[in-house]
């Protein structure tokens, strides 16, 4: 039975090889795509396009000629460029629902399927192979890493290289952190990982190929920095040794999409495994789910709600599609980790960040085993040497530079850390004076409050700041455009201002006034 499983993962490694050549230059760009760079632009294409014969025209002589112009040696005039002009016509283009249809759903799911085949595939190998026959650990965690190292691969192709340095850099730090020092692994191996991302931003890595893996680099990261701060408080009993090690980072369901696991959720797989038919739904609507949410960001939103409207509400669109596309890789990362054996449920819940009790709701809920990974390991033991809300803020910096130097993400995260603790704070004090339950997170069902949430107080209160809430998302969101080229290499301060300034700075005034009232009661 092995011996069969392994000759057909080396049929499939090379038949997963060959189809992903010629895209590895691509970080997967669901939670990237945006309906103008799918929709508008392949409809434009076609339309412009499609009934055009591109032969050579004879003159009088018969000599063959080209009968339009060549854009390499095309020069336009001062002042023009075809971006403008590619813009203007964008704005006018529309379409119907067939159009929409053919030209937009039909080709993201093809392409999807085809990007996504790779992922999903190993990980049902590595469950296969380890779940149905009993083989020995070293065997699991073998396969885990050959797995997900093919996957990794097949995506990134020679880009791997930075991924490996990270995982190196990590392992090493940590190893001398727990023989060595035998104490402290946790922020010894979080500085590490954290300068050589720097390094790797600011002077080591080409902008283009950095932005595309900064996603399974931060996972990495965190599995690593894990198990330093988990020995640190004894939770693991000894360091795991380097084929554990490695299995567990480039475990197939994890390493590209995530979720952070920790390394004793991780040896489970070790465990027998129960075979039913809830898991088997539970994948299958997971998968239905995300490519649902990839329509919406990559198709709908765009058609159901149009650029000729006001600002506001494509603001609102902007950052619905962005959220989309989040949910997106939520709901994959959990089917990639359910197909891997791995005992994840949720990793994301849409309906609490689309109608927000609270910002601080958007926050946990968002990325739920991150919001766990950053308060356990960064919040906690920053909160003893700082306090609360420095601590706040130095977690979400934390975080910003697990991201990367990006002035976008940090001037979001930065922004959305000084919401919360305003809004937690805020609805503290109102909770006292009224006595009502509006706390920033809903009540225990014995509380204390005289007014309880279905008071006319509490939803008062409750609603307006859920309101406000949604307010705020579409102002935070509304800069993460797919039309702009900087994508590929993060975006600027201009860029990230500009769009701030469009909507007047509006939810920073809001927050401000907040504070106020914050201070004044």
């Amino acid at each position: 039975m092995v011996c069969l499983t392994f000759t057909m993962t080396l049929i499939l490694a090379r038949k997963n090889y060959e189809q992903w050549q010629g895209i590895t230059h691509l970080w997967w760009p669901p939670c990237q795509l945006r309906p103008a760079t799918a929709y508008r632009l392949i409809l434009m294409e076609d339309m412009a396009f499609a009934d055009y014969d591109y032969e050579f025209a004879q003159d009088e002589e018969g000599e063959d000629y080209l009968d339009y112009y060549d854009e390499d040696v095309y020069e336009l005039p001062v002042g023009e460029s075809w971006e403008e002009e590619e813009e203007e016509t964008n704005m006018s283009t529309g379409a119907s629902m067939s159009e929409l249809y053919e030209y937009c759903v039909v080709p993201t799911v093809s392409d999807s399927s085809q990007h996504l085949y790779s992922l999903l595939a190993w990980s049902l190998i590595f469950l296969l192979t380890t779940r149905i026959v009993r083989p020995p650990a070293w065997l699991v965690h073998l396969m885990s890493a050959t797995c997900g190292g093919i996957v990794t691969w097949g995506m990134f192709g020679h880009r791997c290289s930075y991924m490996v340095c990270l995982l190196a850099v990590g392992g090493l730090v940590l190893s001398l952190s727990h023989f060595v020092l035998k104490s402290r692994r946790g922020p010894f191996t979080c500085v590490s990982c954290v300068a050589f991302l720097i390094a790797c931003e600011l002077w080591l890595a080409d902008p283009v190929d950095w932005h595309s893996i900064r996603g399974p680099q931060m996972i990495i990261l965190m599995k690593v920095v894990s198990v330093g701060f988990d020995l640190d408080s004894s939770s693991l009993s000894r360091l795991p040794n380097i084929l554990e090690m490695v299995g567990y980072i480039l475990n197939p369901g994890t390493v590209i999409f995530g979720p952070w696991i920790s390394f004793s959720s991780y040896k489970r797989v070790l465990q027998p495994f129960s075979w039913n038919l809830r898991l088997v739904l539970g994948v299958i609507i997971h998968l239905i789910t995300c490519m649902i949410f990839l329509l919406l960001s990559t198709c709908f939103a765009l058609w159901m709600v149009p650029d000729s409207i006001n600002k506001w509400a494509q603001a609102f669109r902007d950052a619905f599609s962005f959220r989309s596309s989040h949910y997106f890789v939520s709901y994959l990362s959990v089917t990639s980790a359910q197909l891997s054996g791995l005992d994840i449920r949720e990793v994301a819940r849409p309906a609490y960040i689309e109608i927000p009790r609270s910002l601080v709701e958007v926050v946990v809920y968002w990325n739920m085993p991150m919001h766990y990974w950053l308060k356990t390991y960064i919040f906690k033991t920053a909160r003893n040497w700082f306090g609360i809300f420095w601590a706040i803020l130095f977690t979400y910096s934390m975080s910003s530079l697990f991201h990367g130097l990006n002035f976008q993400l940090a001037a979001v995260l930065l922004s959305l850390g000084f919401y919360t603790y305003v809004e937690h704070s805020l609805r503290v004090k109102l909770a006292s004076i009224f006595d009502a339950c509006v706390l920033a997170r809903p009540c225990p069902e014995k509380c204390h409050h005289q007014y309880k949430k279905w008071s006319w107080i509490g939803i008062f209160i409750n609603i307006s700041f859920s309101v406000l809430a949604m307010v705020h998302l579409a102002y935070l969101g509304i800069m993460f455009d797919s039309n702009s080229q900087e994508q590929e290499t993060g975006y600027s301060l201009s860029h990230t201002l500009s769009k701030w300034a469009s909507l007047s700075y509006s939810s920073h005034w809001i927050i401000f006034v907040c504070y106020i009232m914050y201070i004044l009661i």
